[in-house]
């Protein structure tokens, strides 16, 4: 049996690879929306040099992008809703408002085209520049921000405002960057 494993269908994705998908047709138009989970690298035995995302299950959703997001989409942007019965996101958080967030791109997307955000499981994170706070591997409530593309990390301890991306893994890697490993958990909406 495969590790892997598909909240929908199998999604055929040219190339294979959900966090570089960035294509301007889908090959299977029938395939927008779906949300599926993978574990790449597959199982293997665990090293010393294994870093916090091998091995671990990582869910993805299919999804368009608005052809006019006032940011580009970069690895680790907040993604939230254009129009989510469209299946279409953004960078633009006043689109639709900070409580409609719908995952985390994992690569520059051209706008316009078609990808894979990213909803459950490790991954990288681009916060504000002066977060609440510093994100740690303590498991801060990571929230969206009033700042296109990016995410705030919360006071332990405090009950977050806005439904939260997830928790807080690390750090900021490498330091001064703004960005940190945060274990994704965007709220499913059907």
């Amino acid at each position: 049996m495969s590790p892997n494993s598909w909240f929908s269908q199998p999604v055929f994705l040219p190339g294979g690879n959900p966090e570089t998908f960035n294509e301007p047709t889908l090959p299977y138009p029938g395939q927008l929306g779906n949300r599926f989970e993978i574990i790449n690298p597959p199982r293997q035995a665990s090293t010393a040099t294994d870093s916090a995302e091998d091995g671990r299950a990582k869910g993805y959703q299919l999804v368009s992008t608005d052809s006019t997001m006032s940011v580009a989409p970069y690895d680790g942007a907040v993604a939230w809703w254009a129009n989510q019965a469209a299946y279409r996101v953004t960078t633009t958080v006043t689109t639709l408002g900070r409580g409609r967030v719908a995952g985390v791109f994992k690569m520059a997307v051209t706008a316009g085209n078609f990808c894979c955000v990213q909803i459950k499981g490790p991954g990288r994170v681009k916060f504000v520049d002066a977060p609440v706070s510093a994100p740690d591997a303590t498991g801060k409530f990571v929230i969206p921000s009033a700042t296109n593309g990016k995410a705030d990390c919360l006071a332990a301890g405090t009950a977050p405002s806005y439904p939260p991306l997830g928790r807080s893994l690390g750090i900021f890697d490498p330091p001064g960057s703004a960005e940190a490993l945060v274990d994704l958990d965007v709220p499913d909406v059907y």
